[in-house]
């Protein structure tokens, strides 16, 4: 006996599903030899197999990467709020009123420091 699928090939006859022995004459279009076409049928669906299971062994891998890098990214915002929020509470401006002058600058405006190039007389 030899399986294939759920065509069970004995002795010349088929089975299919489950129904009576069918001639093979009688059944088939094909007029290639059964041997060829069943050696053919078989190493198709091989091909087949090997091929989905490549695709489903690559579709696991990209998803466990993309699991670790969410997991990464996740990680590091949370350090960098964390970075952020501490240098916020160290560096946290005292409003020191001068003559004129507050903390921000001068007015409320931002001061540039002056700018020294080539041409300048410093």
């Amino acid at each position: 006996m030899r399986f294939f699928g759920g065509l069970m090939v004995l002795l010349g006859l088929w089975t299919l599903h489950g129904g009576g022995p069918v001639s093979i004459r009688q059944s088939l279009p094909f007029r290639s030899p059964i041997s060829k076409l069943l050696r053919f049928f078989c190493r198709s669906r091989d091909k087949w197999k090997a091929k989905c299971k490549a695709a489903k062994r690559e579709n696991k891998s990209l998803k466990y990467r993309l699991a670790v890098m969410t997991e990464s990214r996740d990680r590091w915002k949370a350090e960098a709020r964390d970075m952020r929020k501490n240098l916020q509470t160290e560096t946290t401006p005292v409003d020191v009123k001068t003559k004129n002058h507050t903390a921000r600058g001068f007015r409320g405006r931002r001061c540039r420091p002056a700018r020294l190039g080539a041409g300048s007389a410093r």
